[in-house]
């Protein structure tokens, strides 16, 4: 059975990204190099983000070739509808589409960046799993990865990890 997961960084504050989606913190943090990112890999085989978590990452990627070659990418956008090789795009909520692939058959699905996907996933008990990584930074503003929302819940604390100056949690819902 197919498990929904979480895996992502946030500054000690909490936030994805600086207001102008600018991950040049997490980069300067040592650690990201040793993180079980390829464990985590080997069990997905689709991801889900938003619009501009695509582009960001695309951009900070800095190549034509596909974003994620071992994966089927679902990119959420009610204003692109194609164009891109590495790129399914869908127009609908992130709990339709998650609902939708959770019905098929497949490997694990990474949720990529947060905000109102996650919050939208999160209110829908959908989010199986978490990996965050957490970086000894203080932004103060930013784009974070849990927005106010109604989606109140407790998950369970599997195994805390660290990475030389990243802290790692694993979490799951109960």
């Amino acid at each position: 059975m197919r498990k929904v997961q979480f895996y992502g960084a946030i500054s000690l504050d909490g936030y994805l990204a600086t207001t102008d989606h600018n991950l040049q913190w997490l980069l300067e943090t040592a650690g990201g190099e040793s993180a079980n990112s390829e464990q985590f890999f080997q069990q997905v085989d689709t991801s889900v983000m938003g619009r501009k978590t695509y582009e960001v990452s695309k951009r900070l990627a800095e190549t034509d070739s596909a974003l994620f070659p071992s994966m089927t990418n679902y990119v959420l956008s009610r204003t692109r509808h194609g164009g891109e090789k590495d790129a399914r795009y869908y127009d609908g909520s992130p709990v339709q589409l998650v609902r939708e692939l959770l019905t098929q058959s497949g490997g694990n699905i990474w949720i990529v960046g947060g905000g109102q996907v996650v919050a939208d996933l999160v209110a829908a008990d959908l989010i199986d799993e978490w990996w965050i990584q957490i970086a000894p930074v203080l932004l103060g503003s930013g784009i974070q990865l849990f927005p106010e929302g109604d989606y109140a819940t407790r998950l369970e604390l599997v195994a805390v990890s660290k990475y030389d100056q990243l802290a790692e949690l694993h979490l799951r819902k109960k």
